[in-house]
């Protein structure tokens, strides 16, 4: 039942508004979290939930979500969200975001939480998915606890080959 911060102060300011709570887990052999879904924002929001909570655990704040929720301790996390092209460092949405993953994978632990919007989407579709997989598994070996948003069929399927994955 955890809601993100920034709707439960839009939903005090304006009593109507709209507020989805979500129940987000992994079971004690799962490490990666694969949110599918519709262009609506949804998947978005719920892993930005899952890291702002970590977050506001780490600082002593109270977390908006039921009083029995568990939530693990992340010694670092990481984050691939947005559009990180430069112009200046000569480097295409797609050349940036795989900079970043590459650097997630190389630095990300067993002690980690990752999270990654969209991932391995500004490219080819095929060399997309497959890539995003390789990622995704690297992680997975490393215990790397992982919130990844996705519209590619093939990683939506991971969770049926593979018990650490979760859809």
């Amino acid at each position: 039942d955890a809601r993100h911060p920034l709707l439960v102060l839009q939903k005090i300011a304006e009593p109507t508004a709209p507020l989805v709570a979500n129940d987000i887990g992994l079971h004690t052999n799962q490490r990666v979290l694969i949110l599918t879904g519709p262009n609506t924002g949804g998947k978005t929001v719920a892993m930005k939930t899952v890291g702002l909570l970590a977050l506001m655990l780490r600082c002593g704040l109270h977390l908006p979500c039921k009083q029995n929720s568990r939530l693990g301790w992340f010694q670092e996390m990481f984050v691939a969200i947005g559009d990180q092209q430069s112009i200046e460092s000569k480097l295409s949405t797609f050349a940036a975001h795989i900079k970043t993953l590459s650097q997630i994978v190389d630095d990300a632990s067993s002690t980690s939480l990752v999270l990654i919007d969209e991932i391995a989407a500004d490219t080819d579709p095929t060399q997309g998915q497959a890539l995003g997989h390789a990622i995704l598994e690297s992680l997975a070996e490393k215990q790397s606890h992982v919130v990844v948003t996705t519209h590619f069929e093939g990683l939506k399927a991971i969770p049926f080959a593979n018990d650490q994955f979760r859809n």
